[in-house]
Order: C-alpha cells, then sequence, then structure tokens
C-alpha cells in the first residue's frame, strides 16, 4: 500500500474515532443530535433543513461497517415515496401490494393520480466507498479477484438488514445491497417490516390472461418493458427535527431470508 492510500486511511480512521457503537439486535436513535460528528443543517431563512449522522456497526464475523446516516432536501413523485409521518401524503400502501397482478394495476393508476413531486427529507443510509477500506470484507467487494473466502463472506452481507419504527407504530425494513455502479453499501428500498419484499413487477408471468393483459397494459402506459419496480420504496421525511429524533432503528443478520 502506498503512502498516501495509508495516510487516507489514518485520516478515515481519525474520523470515526469515539463515533458510537451499535450493536446487531440493538435498538438505537437513528438521528441523535448528542452523537459525536452529528450535524444539524439549516436552509439559507434559518429554518431545519436536514440532519447527517454516523454509526459504527458492529457486526462480529463481518467486522466493523462504517454507516452514514443522512437526511436531505429532495423532491419525489409521490407514487415513489412513502412518508411514514403522513401516510396519505405518498404512496398509500394497501393489500393490493400484496398480490403480483393487483400492485401492477396499482402502480399503473397511481402513476397518474400520483404524479405530482412532493418536497421532503430524502432518508439515505449507506457505507460510503472511501469508508469500505476500513472493512476487509466490505473491500473485497471492490476487488474483481478477490479471494473465494472473502467473497463467500461479502454475499453474507445480503442478510443484513435495517429496520425502522415510528412513532405512529408503523416499521419499514431494507435489506444491505451493494451498488457497484455508485460503489457504496446501502439501504435504500423500504418495505413494511409486517409483510416482507412486496412482489417486483418485473416478475409478472407473459402467459396471457386477464391479469398478464392488466401487466402488458401497465408497460406499455408508464413503464419501459423490462425495467424494474424495486420491492420497496425511498423514504420522504418531513421537515421536522423533533420527528427525525423520534425514529427508531435496529440492525439484524437475518440468515434464513433469501
Amino acid at each position: 500500500m502506498s503512502e498516501d492510500k495509508q495516510q487516507q486511511n489514518r485520516e478515515k480512521e481519525h474520523f470515526w474515532q469515539n463515533i458510537e457503537i451499535v450493536q446487531l439486535g440493538e435498538e438505537f436513535q437513528l438521528f441523535d443530535p448528542t452523537r459525536n460528528r452529528t450535524q444539524i443543517r439549516y436552509s439559507d431563512n434559518g429554518s431545519f433543513g436536514g440532519m447527517k449522522s454516523s454509526i459504527r456497526l458492529e457486526t462480529g464475523l463481518l467486522g466493523k461497517l462504517y454507516i452514514s446516516i443522512a437526511a436531505a432536501p429532495y423532491a419525489k413523485e409521490r407514487y415513489s415515496v412513502i412518508t411514514p409521518f403522513d401516510r396519505h401524503l405518498g404512496y398509500p400502501l394497501d393489500k393490493d401490494d400484496l398480490s403480483l397482478h393487483s400492485r401492477v394495476a396499482k402502480i399503473s393508476r397511481l402513476k397518474r393520480d400520483y404524479a405530482e413531486v412532493i418536497q421532503g427529507l430524502y432518508l439515505f443510509v449507506f457505507v460510503a466507498y472511501e469508508d469500505m477500506a476500513l472493512n476487509g470484507i466490505l473491500h473485497a467487494l471492490l476487488q474483481e479477484n478477490a479471494p473465494l473466502p472473502g467473497r463467500d463472506k461479502a454475499s453474507m452481507l445480503r442478510h443484513l438488514f435495517l429496520t425502522l419504527k415510528f412513532p405512529q407504530g408503523s416499521s419499514f425494513t431494507a435489506r444491505a445491497l451493494f451498488n457497484p455502479r455508485r460503489r457504496l453499501l446501502l439501504f435504500g428500498s423500504f418495505f413494511p417490516s409486517d409483510t416482507g419484499p412486496l412482489p417486483n413487477v418485473a416478475n409478472a408471468p407473459s402467459s396471457p390472461s386477464k391479469t398478464t393483459s392488466e401487466h402488458s397494459a401497465a408497460l406499455n402506459g408508464k413503464e419501459k418493458p423490462g425495467e424494474v419496480i424495486p420491492e420497496g420504496f425511498d423514504i420522504l421525511l418531513p421537515f421536522d427535527q423533533a420527528k427525525l429524533q423520534a425514529i427508531r432503528a435496529r440492525f439484524l443478520f437475518l440468515p434464513g431470508l433469501d
């Protein structure tokens, strides 16, 4: 390793010193203003504009993961986000989302009825590329010729989940996914915790039937053929610091879920 690279790693390790360590299964406050390195952001007019925080997740076998948590201003179409503090504002989850074909029809309808753009704080939970070198297993994901044992351990990351619990009693879960294009580990697609991942409309059968016709109509209308509708949603939060601080979180390792 070059001297420059060693210096960069030392600087990164220094940044993460004295940041709160969280254990698997431990419930913690997602945004804690008293946590080291937590930043509160304000807009030009002085109003609350978001938060940024960090934790070190102790996973045991997979080592420590250096996780960044951010809520930053963003604008998204209503049908593409869930809004846990005001469920009527974003995508309206209901029983139609549990069935593949009813979800296809519902998404097609909502892309017309819920097309307006809404603003809020986009939740982003991730391990940044520059922090992956601090964890040898994550770093192995970036190496095409990584040793097989390292790659086997890295594949275990897909069994790592983040569950968020909101004051009204609702909870949403996201699986850790490695994004090779952005080169980061991301918890970004949240689904209702009590149902598990929602059906992916890209998995709809191609055999002719009434429901498949609905699927084709949806694709011919708003979706491009082959486009993937995620099994979860982005989360959009309100510009309200107290509400952000009310969110509880828990990381879980669930090897039985594929």
